[in-house]
């Protein structure tokens, strides 16, 4: 990953902020932290909002994802995508909460970086991701009556 710059926030909200600059130096993470939350956010020079990546919970070492599956979902790999330079430069996290309207998903984040795949687009994008299938994560999936998040 590129250069870290943090911010002075004069929000006084108790959160710290930093960003983190992709090699391109046009694109870059901003992370919002605190004692108990990191909340992760990727802002595209291309666009004006932050694109919500996902939120750690410092306690369980977990990070939750929301997608939704209509638009998140690659269809002719039947995956879900994770920006790889989130999960590999990880220092709080070890599990990774993903969840949609169908589902929800306690997937450890060494079965992803072990068994994800990258996939390659004629068009690249403006960050690397690696993949995994719906059929891999199956077996991580939590089943209703466990599920006490929601």
């Amino acid at each position: 990953m590129g250069t870290t710059v943090f911010l002075n926030s004069n929000k006084n909200d108790g959160f710290t902020y930093r960003m983190f600059y992709m090699d391109d130096m046009e694109n870059y993470l901003r992370i919002k932290s605190n004692d108990k939350l990191v909340q992760i956010s990727l802002k595209l020079k291309s666009e004006k909002k932050l694109r919500r990546i996902g939120t750690v919970t410092k306690s369980t070492k977990t990070i939750d994802i929301k997608r939704k599956r209509g638009k998140h979902l690659h269809i002719k790999s039947n995956s879900y995508g994770f920006n790889y330079e989130v999960l590999n430069n990880k220092k709080s996290f070890d599990t990774v909460r993903l969840s949609d309207e169908i589902s929800d998903w306690k997937i450890p984040l060494d079965f992803i970086m072990k068994n994800g795949k990258f996939l390659y687009f004629l068009q690249q994008g403006f960050e690397k991701q690696i993949f995994v299938t719906l059929e891999q994560i199956e077996p991580y999936r939590v089943k209703k009556e466990e599920n006490r998040r929601y």
